[in-house]
C-alpha cells in the first residue's frame, strides 16, 4: 500500500485513497457519488481523517487505481509527520512533577517533528475533544516541547490522571498538522501495544 492508491473496499461502495499510512494504520479520503472527496475538496476548517488498521484495511480492500497527492494535498495530509508519537506508560497527565519531566528529557528531547506548527487538541472529563489550540516554535518542534506544551493545555482542561502519555494525528485545522493529547494507547483501539 502506498500514497494516492484508490481502493474498493469490502464494507463501502464509494473508493478510498489513501493520504497516510504506517505499518499500524491508513488514513484515507473517500469518493462521494456527486465526484468529490472529503478531504480533498474540503481545505476549509477542521479536519478528522477516517482511519482503519493497516491489516484489515489491507484485508478488505482491492487496488483499483492511482492518483499522486497535489501540492496543497500534500500541504494539508502531511504524511510526512508522525501519525503517533510521544507515547510512553512512565508518566500520565495530572501525575507527574518536574522529576517526571526531567525523566522525559533524554528519551523525547532530541526527537523532531517536520513543522514548527501544530494544533493540540485536549480531552475533556467525559473523553470528548476539546477546543484546539496552535503551538509553535521558531524551529522544528521537539516532542519534547510538545510533552511540555500539551501538559499544560491537557491539565487546565481535565484534572483526570491518564494511562500514559501520547499524540495521535487527527487530521488538520488552519491548514496545520492536528493532534490529539491522549493517552498511552490511541482511542481508535489500533495500537495494541
Amino acid at each position: 500500500m502506498k500514497l494516492g492508491e484508490i481502493y474498493k473496499t469490502a464494507f463501502d461502495e464509494r473508493p478510498f485513497r489513501i493520504i497516510g499510512l504506517d505499518e499500524y494504520e491508513v488514513f484515507y479520503d473517500c469518493l462521494w457519488s456527486e465526484g468529490f472527496w472529503t478531504f480533498s475538496d474540503n481545505f476549509r476548517g477542521k479536519s478528522i481523517f477516517y482511519r482503519m488498521s493497516s491489516g484489515l484495511f489491507k484485508n478488505k480492500s482491492k487496488l483499483i487505481g492511482f492518483q499522486d497527492l497535489t501540492e496543497k494535498e500534500f500541504k494539508y495530509f502531511r504524511p510526512d509527520l508522525p501519525m503517533r508519537f510521544g507515547r510512553t506508560k512512565e508518566v500520565s497527565w495530572n501525575s507527574f512533577t518536574s522529576n517526571g519531566i526531567q525523566k522525559l528529557k533524554p528519551i523525547f528531547y532530541n526527537r523532531k517533528l517536520n513543522t514548527n506548527s501544530i494544533v493540540l487538541v485536549p480531552f475533556g472529563k467525559k473523553g470528548g475533544y476539546k477546543k484546539g489550540e496552535i503551538i509553535e516554535s521558531k524551529s522544528e518542534l521537539t516532542e519534547f516541547d510538545i510533552i511540555i506544551k500539551a501538559k499544560e493545555i491537557q491539565e487546565s482542561i481535565n484534572d483526570q490522571k491518564s494511562n500514559g502519555i501520547g499524540f495521535y494525528r487527527m487530521g488538520y485545522e488552519k491548514g496545520l498538522p492536528r493532534y490529539s493529547i491522549g493517552e498511552y494507547f490511541d482511542r481508535a483501539g489500533i495500537m495494541k501495544k
